[in-house]
């Protein structure tokens, strides 16, 4: 590791072309479990971002006849800290979006406990969704309120991670959100 690199984080768990193998990986098995049924892809802002855009690219690239559909929605937790809140609904799905009689899939840079997904798949629920499902880029191996159906990474670390959509804001505003690695923080950065 490079004296440049030792700053933005401290181990790196995945570097970005076992990112991008993972993410085609995933795109084959979505397209295999949502041929033909017109899913919503709901991309939760700012995080699941880099993780989305590189999905949505390897589904078309592997099945041009797919078409991927995809909106956004902010649901808030953390806001300026590292301390979760109580979700709310900070930017809903844009008014055209169909979501009703449809399944959804969430795409989302990391599930650690499960409160936003949950809190996210009540609200499309009641957005008329006919199933609601959770793809993320990274699970976390802890207790939690519920699982993945589709992921990349199951992650032990219990520490700040960083890197494709996993922001490190001690850095630097969005700092490490668009590197294409997943990483475990720099130590420093992770004091309270």
């Amino acid at each position: 590791m490079s004296e440049s690199e030792e700053f933005l984080y401290n181990k790196k768990l995945a570097a970005e072309q076992e990112v991008k193998q993972r993410i085609d990986k995933l795109a084959g098995e979505l397209i295999d479990q949502f041929q033909g049924q017109n899913p919503l892809f709901v991309c939760l802002l700012r995080g699941g971002v880099p993780f989305a855009s590189q999905l949505m690219f390897a589904i078309t690239e592997q099945d041009p006849h797919f078409h991927p559909e995809m909106d956004y929605m902010t649901v808030s937790r953390y806001g300026n800290s590292r301390t979760a809140g109580e979700p709310r609904v900070a930017m809903d799905l844009a008014s055209k979006t169909q979501v009703s009689d449809r399944p959804v899939i969430v795409l989302d840079d990391m599930i650690d406990k499960g409160a936003t997904y949950v809190f996210t798949k009540k609200h499309l629920e009641n957005k008329g969704a006919k199933q609601v499902y959770l793809a993320a880029l990274v699970q976390r191996n802890i207790p939690r309120e519920i699982d993945a159906d589709f992921y990349c990474f199951d992650i032990d670390s219990e520490e700040w991670l960083t890197g494709m959509g996993l922001d490190d804001s001690r850095i630097a505003n969005e700092a490490n959100r668009w590197a294409g690695y997943i990483a475990i923080a720099n130590a420093s950065a992770n004091e309270e």
